[in-house]
């Protein structure tokens, strides 16, 4: 019974973290807003600079880059603990379960080799 609940623990937390990350993002949009219309309400001024600053998101360029830097090494550090292990059944498992965040990071990074802008 309890190697039945692995999968379904595994699938919950998830779940948890995606609705978290979803959560938090909202949030601090809505705290921008906030603050805008705060300052809009009060008669602040706003420069195009600084308007161009809250919209902005990170440089696509520089996230393929961090994302890509990331799942590599997730992939390398599931790789290199499937050396420690002496099952075959579960280093396989880490074997095939690491290949999709290496070759993921390899995609990403690919891309930021490719995206010149």
């Amino acid at each position: 019974m309890a190697g039945e609940m692995v999968p379904i623990i595994l699938f919950i937390v998830l779940g948890v973290i995606t609705l978290g990350y979803f959560y938090w993002n909202n949030k601090n949009r809505q705290a921008v807003m906030d603050t805008v219309q705060k300052a809009i309400a009060t008669g602040g001024e706003f420069s195009p600079e600084l308007l161009s600053q809250l919209g902005a998101a990170v440089n696509p360029r520089v996230r393929d880059l961090r994302r890509g830097v990331i799942f590599l090494a997730l992939g390398v550090a599931g790789l290199l603990c499937s050396l420690f292990l002496q099952v075959p059944e579960v280093v396989n498992g880490i074997r095939a379960g690491s290949m999709f965040p290496l070759l993921l990071g390899g995609g990403f990074l690919l891309v930021w080799k490719m995206n010149k802008d």
